[in-house]
């Protein structure tokens, strides 16, 4: 092997060593569960960005068009205290959406452990 091509061995040892740790390094970021994620406004907020990207796939709009809030009934219990992370991680959310400027409304339900299990539009 000649100087040349030594030289573009090692290039791309380096650089597929690097891509493996620069992947490795995003993997462990992405799924490695945050702390905030498991209080109760960790799981809320999770879970309704969930919902956020589903009304925005759905019908295309800009992330600050698709407004999304946990129903009424559940943020008094959960305000009140009757309502737990335990009991969220149980029963799961549901929240309310809308999409500014338009008469476009509807809920997302959310299980126990984070899966969009009813989307419907129009409440």
């Amino acid at each position: 092997m000649n100087t040349s091509q030594h030289q573009r061995v090692s290039k791309h040892r380096n650089l597929s060593a690097a891509a493996a740790l620069a992947f490795g390094l995003i993997a462990s970021l992405s799924f490695t569960p945050k702390a905030e994620a498991q209080t109760a406004s960790g799981l809320i907020s999770t879970w309704g960005k969930a919902c956020k990207m589903r009304v925005v796939e759905q019908f295309d709009v800009p992330m600050s068009d698709a407004v999304v809030n946990i129903g009424a009934t559940e943020k008094q219990s959960i305000d009140d205290g009757t309502t737990s992370t335990a009991d969220i991680k149980k029963r799961g959310m549901s929240y309310n959406w809308e999409i500014r400027g338009k008469k476009i409304s509807g809920y997302c339900n959310v299980n126990g452990k984070g899966t969009i299990t009813e989307f419907k539009q129009g409440i």
